[in-house]
């Protein structure tokens, strides 16, 4: 990196995984790194920073730049929310020298960044958990959801497979009615090698089979909602309804008036399964909104935007 180089980095952390995005001004990127999950209320400080450390490493190192102290960063986090984890993350830039300016955002702020014409919007986001935030044209900021998966969570993957999951003990007990052919106790027991429902359990529970993990049997739910669709209706149906009321939350602490809205979607989840998106944006509009919906493949960019305006501002 040449003195007179100016480089931005944008870094986007969550319960799965984490991005860093190395540019210049104007968003051209140089460099990509990729890491393990980074919130730090799923993994702890020491393995959310080491996340962070290897993604960023991974940036320079894909530019072909020796590390160093950019102009610009722009870190959305999941679970640095509070001002105590905002000094932590400081904490970790000034002494990696990872950055000179750094702007610290909500990993939702990057999606409304990224996935809205002009910065302004509600974006939703459905991982391994999921929220929704939003930034209005005066400043206003809001948000619905992210309240972990104890007390939230709505409508992201890990939601969603542990309804499934309940689901497949209903019906085991003889609780719901036990269909002729059943794909998802079929699918879960598979992918958990289990032999039937009952041996579910010890796999469920062993040591290390954490909320990560049930969030990766995801796509196992939605290939048995392909096959049975009433399995759409009772899982995937709900878990976009929830996501819609997270955005319509935003949208009214925004003030936003009914008629146009932009709306970003993001997230793994939420990315792959089109009947959540579905029930999400028919929930947005059956309120009187008019959703403009952008899909954001790549919220990490939203963090190279957001520390690109810094830099300018």
């Amino acid at each position: 990196m040449s003195a007179l180089e100016v480089l931005l980095l944008g870094v986007d952390g969550g319960g799965t995984s984490t991005d860093a995005r190395l540019a210049v001004p104007g968003g051209l990127i140089l460099g990509r790194g990729k890491a393990g999950p980074s919130n730090a209320k799923v993994v702890g400080l020491d393995r959310a920073r080491q996340a962070l450390t290897e993604a960023i490493a991974a940036a320079f190192a894909d530019a072909r730049r020796p590390s160093g102290p950019v102009a610009s960063a722009c870190f959305g986090l999941a679970g640095f929310d509070r001002p105590d984890d905002r000094r932590v993350l400081a904490d970790w830039v000034a002494e990696a020298r990872w950055a000179e300016r750094l702007i610290q955002v909500n990993d939702g702020d990057l999606v409304v960044a990224a996935g809205t014409p002009e910065g302004f919007g509600v974006g939703v986001i459905s991982g391994t958990g999921s929220i929704a935030v939003g930034l209005a044209p005066n400043g206003r900021k809001a948000r619905a959801g992210g309240w972990g998966p104890l007390m939230g969570d709505e409508g992201s993957a890990y939601a969603v497979v542990l309804d499934a999951l309940r689901l497949v003990a209903r019906r085991a007990d003889g609780r719901e009615a036990l269909p002729l052919v059943d794909p998802l106790t079929t699918a879960l027991c598979r992918a958990l090698g289990a032999g039937s429902p009952a041996l579910i359990v010890p796999a469920l529970y062993a040591p290390g089979f954490d909320r990560t993990r049930i969030a990766a049997l995801a796509p196992e739910v939605l290939r048995a909602c392909d096959a049975d669709p009433s399995l759409t209706t009772l899982l995937l149906v709900p878990a976009g309804a929830a996501l819609g009321a997270q955005a319509l939350a935003v949208a009214r602490s925004l003030r936003w008036p009914l008629g146009g809205l932009p709306l970003a979607l993001a997230g793994g989840f939420l990315l792959t399964a089109p009947a959540v998106s579905r029930a999400l944006i028919d929930t947005v509009s059956a309120a009187g909104y008019r959703a403009s919906v952008e899909f954001v493949a790549e919220p990490v960019l939203g963090a190279v935007v957001l520390a690109d305006r810094a830099l300018n501002d």
